[in-house]
């Protein structure tokens, strides 16, 4: 274990620990099974005139009583008695075992009291490795004189440790356990596999649950393989805490052979969580890591965004031992950086949005992640980008009539550009006129800068104009046309009616016309001289006749004229009187 990663769990300790006298001391309480309770503590520096820790408990909400019956003191030695520490005798002699393995291996000295304080004191190295092993294993703390085992406690409750000076009144670090509570150590998440195929051996890989993996109750974990424990001390991150994720290589396993293998979390005092097996089959491993080619790079243009389309080849038989691809892509001379995510396993082809540099050179690659982790970059591709500027196609395109019933327009809109869109320059409107033939461009010799157009209605009847817009870019681009829109427009110019009769029949006179075919004919007005004799409210657009009753009684010589009106209120012009001469009455 590093300082670095020793220091990073005494700070984890301290988030949920209380803090006594000063900020140095930290008490941390675990239990195995729910009523034993494992302790340890950890310090900065012992404080003068220290002559032994004392650990103490309240049950509920009763009064402090000590737990251990001779004062703890740090130290190491093999001679030292552990039972103050650890009352169990099967464990304590399990633990006084080990101690004596690794003092005879050289991986720890003996040390006591006096020596051990004043070589803390000094800041030596060997404590100090010491303090920071104690920190992360349970029983090099209980080796140490930093440890403690809690055997007595029987009821249902909450209960309060606490971590005293030899006769203090008042405790430098505190901590609360619930009987029955137990670490969740369930922390096991993805396992996954290499097989090491240039030299013998099987990697195993696999995740953890950052949180439970921050919350300090993990330690490390074991790899286990048919039962057998493969790991000497817990396994640390590879690629640190905050990755969570983990590696051990079974350097003697041959990776053609199928095994079993397990891995468990393990927390500071040792105890170990639920065991997560894994089955290691070489089918599931390929042969040989294949590289994915890039056969065709083709810019595009996207409204405002310019993208790359990016086509690659990977054996379909291979798809089975790939997470999925991540293309990269290199604005040389920046280097490769990933454009995107990790893309499914049967995909070939990815539109890149990200910017690029026009006309200069860059470099393509698409990279294969298997489910070993195992990252193989693929050939890489040169290119040089020249964006397609192509403008977006104008949308929601209106026309609608308005102005003067005599001097109608057509007003075209459409929706003005999109924030961002830096290609587009203008508008082009065309329409197809009312009679057929070809299309007429409205506007070519001065392009629309804006989101509208108008266009005059031209002298005549009623018809149906048909419109469309293209937007140009500044590259010269043109985009697809818009929808086409109609509008009707209205009669500008009625025509004249053609009367064929005008009669006196008695005091009666009788008026018969004809009249064109126009569309928004609303009907006829008939007038003598300058008085109206009848509007289209009488003369709808049906009406071809009219009689004029006891016409004689008025005159006997009449100059009617017939003029059509259209819905806008337009009249017909050029319209021609037409005489009806009565008789004299008989004496």
């Amino acid at each position: 274990m590093n300082i670095r990663v020793a220091s990073l769990l005494l700070v984890l300790f301290s988030s949920f620990c209380a803090l006594g006298q000063g900020d140095n001391v930290h008490l941390l309480a675990q239990s195995p099974d729910g009523h034993t309770v494992k302790l340890v503590w950890s310090m900065n520096s012992l404080p003068a005139g220290f002559s032994g820790f004392e650990i103490r408990r309240k049950d509920g909400i009763g009064d402090w009583h000590t737990l251990n019956k001779v004062p703890l003191l740090p130290g190491i030695s093999q001679k030292k008695d552990l039972s103050p520490f650890e009352g169990d005798n099967v464990e304590a002699t399990r633990i006084r075992e080990k101690l004596r393995d690794l003092m005879g291996a050289g991986k720890l000295k003996e040390y006591d009291f006096p020596s051990f304080s004043e070589k803390w004191l000094a800041r030596d190295k060997d404590v100090l490795d010491v303090l920071q092993m104690a920190s992360v294993n349970f029983d090099i703390a209980v080796i140490s004189g930093f440890g403690f085992v809690d055997h007595t406690v029987t009821q249902k409750m909450e209960y309060q440790y606490g971590l005293f000076l030899k006769g203090g009144d008042k405790p430098i670090a505190k901590t609360k356990w619930n009987f029955g509570a137990i670490p969740d150590l369930d922390a096991v998440k993805e396992i996954t596999s290499k097989a090491l195929l240039t030299s013998r051996g099987i990697q195993l890989l696999w995740t953890a649950d950052l949180s439970k993996v921050r919350s300090g109750y993990v330690s490390g974990f074991n790899v286990y393989k048919r039962g057998i424990r493969l790991n000497d001390r817990p396994i640390q991150p590879s690629g640190g805490k905050e990755k969570a994720e983990y590696t051990f290589t079974d350097a003697g396993a041959d990776p053609g052979v199928a095994d079993q293998y397990s891995i468990s979390a393990e927390s500071l005092f040792g105890i170990e969580g639920n065991i997560r097996t894994y089955e290691y089959d070489p089918a599931d491993h390929p042969k040989e890591y294949v590289k994915p080619v890039v056969t065709k790079i083709t810019s595009l243009g996207f409204y405002f965004k310019e993208g790359i389309e990016v086509k690659w080849t990977y054996p379909k038989d291979q798809e089975r031992f790939i997470k999925g691809f991540v293309v990269e892509k290199d604005n040389m001379p920046a280097g490769y950086a990933a454009v995107s995510d990790v893309l499914p396993e049967d995909a070939r082809i990815f539109v890149d949005e990200t910017s690029s540099p026009v006309s200069s050179p860059l470099r393509i690659r698409v990279n294969a992640v298997y489910r070993d982790k195992t990252v193989v970059s693929g050939t890489e591709l040169l290119y040089s980008y020249f964006p397609l500027l192509d403008p977006p196609r104008p949308i929601n395109t209106k026309a609608v009539v308005s102005g003067d019933a005599r001097k109608p327009v057509v007003k075209v809109t459409w929706d003005p550009i999109i924030n961002g869109d830096s290609v587009t320059r203008n508008y082009h409107v065309y329409m197809y006129p009312a009679a057929g033939g070809k299309v007429e461009a409205l506007n070519d010799k001065v392009p629309v800068k804006q989101n509208s157009f108008i266009y005059p209605v031209p002298r005549g009847l009623s018809s149906i104009l048909r419109f469309y817009v293209v937007a140009e870019g500044h590259s010269g681009g043109f985009s697809n046309p818009g929808d086409t829109v109609q509008v009707v427009t209205p009669t500008t110019v009625m025509p004249a009616v053609t009367v064929t009769k005008a009669v006196a029949e008695g005091n009666d006179a009788v008026l018969q016309w004809q009249f064109a075919d126009v569309s928004d004919l609303a009907g006829f007005r008939i007038s003598d001289g300058s008085t109206l004799v009848a509007d289209e409210k009488v003369l709808t657009a049906g009406a071809r006749q009219y009689t004029i009753k006891d016409a004689a009684s008025a005159g006997a010589e009449h100059n009617y004229m017939v003029r059509a009106v259209s819905a806008a209120g337009v009249i017909s012009e050029d319209a021609v009187s037409m005489q009806v001469v009565f008789p004299p009455a008989k004496k």
